[in-house]
């Protein structure tokens, strides 16, 4: 196959995984995953490896990977994501596209690697009342460095994109 005859593979992680579906980024990955795969490109989605018993390699045309997280309350989603980056960034991928901006920092990893990246920051989470403290903080520092180490950041609102400028 000739270079410009190649698939755009695109890495999608930061969620629970493909196909689980339990909240808005996991819903929002099933339909984008699926769409971006009838129009030709190779998508990978990273899994949390303890939500899925059974792990098939290929679902609906989506490329699942499976990754280990430290499962804990705080640290599980964390964690996989770190895992999840370190591995797409090893691999051959084209793009990252992470949600949640409690994954800013591992922007990090794709930037030393030279990994294009988009972050889907969804809301402005240290303002939640659940996150407190320590949760709280580490949001907002978490969703300013979404804004450094990522190439492009998706929201939906015009205030939202002010909100995120300004950080």
């Amino acid at each position: 196959m000739a270079a410009s005859e190649q698939k755009l593979k695109v890495a999608i992680m930061g969620a629970k995984g493909y196909p689980y579906v339990y909240g808005g980024y996991d819903t929002m990955i099933k339909e984008l995953g699926e769409r971006l795969v009838k129009k030709g490109v190779h998508v990978r989605v990273y899994n949390h490896r303890a939500l899925f018993p059974k792990r098939p390699r290929f679902v609906n045309g989506i490329e699942c990977i499976y990754t280990p997280a430290i499962e804990s309350k705080s640290l599980t989603q964390l964690t996989h994501t770190f895992f999840s980056m370190l591995h797409a960034c090893f691999s051959d991928v084209d793009v990252i596209l992470v949600v949640n901006s409690g994954n800013g920092p591992f922007g990090i990893i794709s930037k030393v690697f030279r990994k294009p990246t988009a972050i889907n920051v969804d809301g402005l989470e240290w303002l939640r009342p659940k996150w407190k403290g320590f949760g709280s903080k580490y949001f907002y520092w978490a969703s300013k460095m979404a804004t450094r180490f990522y190439d492009q950041i998706i929201n939906d609102s015009d205030e939202m994109r002010r909100v995120y400028l300004e950080l």
